[in-house]
């Protein structure tokens, strides 16, 4: 069939790297007129692309390149840049910060008062400049005193702990949920809307057990691999 022709088309382009990861590819009207097809038959072989999970959608903004897979391995010492591994180079951005009261939830995970204050520090982290996930951490204002200032000058968590006298600290907790993307957070990670990803809640602890950061992390399901280890 003339679309499956198309797909298999298009798939060797992306494979062979025409379109680098993150990229948009040409348009269905574009396409359309490369292949002397109607749109519908185009349609069909991008649907299958997407199905396979070579591409993705934005709405509004067109179809892009889905970036390599990646494995984030999460053990007792879990670190963005030294637990991801892959062929491209990860790296992170602070994206905003705010200084508040910890919720309910987030005073208990940090052994808080709902009166107590929490430093909260947004973020994505990314993998050939492609975003592969958005978290969310925060840390109690009184053990991490100044770590928003560190963490905008160098969004490295270790860096910024390193530099409040932290020099190691634990995973205590880890809970992996399924869930789809929001429209909010399709627009962050650049993925389509209802898309899979997996969030992250997290507990990370000093070598003595009192909780320094809370965190939420979501992962582009078909991008990223979680892989569990007992250290």
């Amino acid at each position: 069939m003339l679309w499956k022709e198309i797909h298999h088309k298009l798939l060797n382009d992306v494979r062979a790297g025409h379109y680098s990861a993150g990229e948009k590819i040409p348009t269905e009207a574009e396409l359309a007129r490369r292949f002397n097809v109607n749109r519908h038959t185009v349609r069909r072989a991008l649907s299958l692309l997407r199905d396979e999970g070579f591409v993705f959608s934005k709405r509004g903004a067109g179809v892009f390149v889905t970036g390599k897979n990646a494995t984030y391995r999460i053990g007792k010492r879990t670190r963005f840049s030294q637990n991801i591994s892959s062929d491209g180079v990860p790296s992170r951005q602070v994206t905003s910060v705010e200084t508040r009261h910890a919720t309910y939830l987030e005073a208990g995970k940090l052994a808080l008062k709902t009166s107590d204050m929490v430093h909260v520090a947004e973020g994505l982290g990314y993998l050939e400049n492609t975003p592969i996930m958005h978290s969310v951490s925060q840390f109690p204002a009184g053990r991490c005193d100044g770590i928003l200032t560190y963490l905008q000058t160098n969004p490295s968590k270790t860096d910024a702990f390193a530099a409040l006298g932290i020099a190691d600290y634990l995973r205590k907790e880890t809970e992996v949920t399924a869930v789809t993307a929001t429209a909010m957070m399709a627009n962050m990670l650049s993925c389509a809307v209802g898309a899979p990803l997996l969030r992250v809640n997290s507990v990370n602890i000093l070598v003595d057990g009192t909780p320094i950061e809370y965190g939420t992390t979501h992962f582009i399901g078909d991008r990223m691999v979680l892989s569990v280890h007992n250290e």
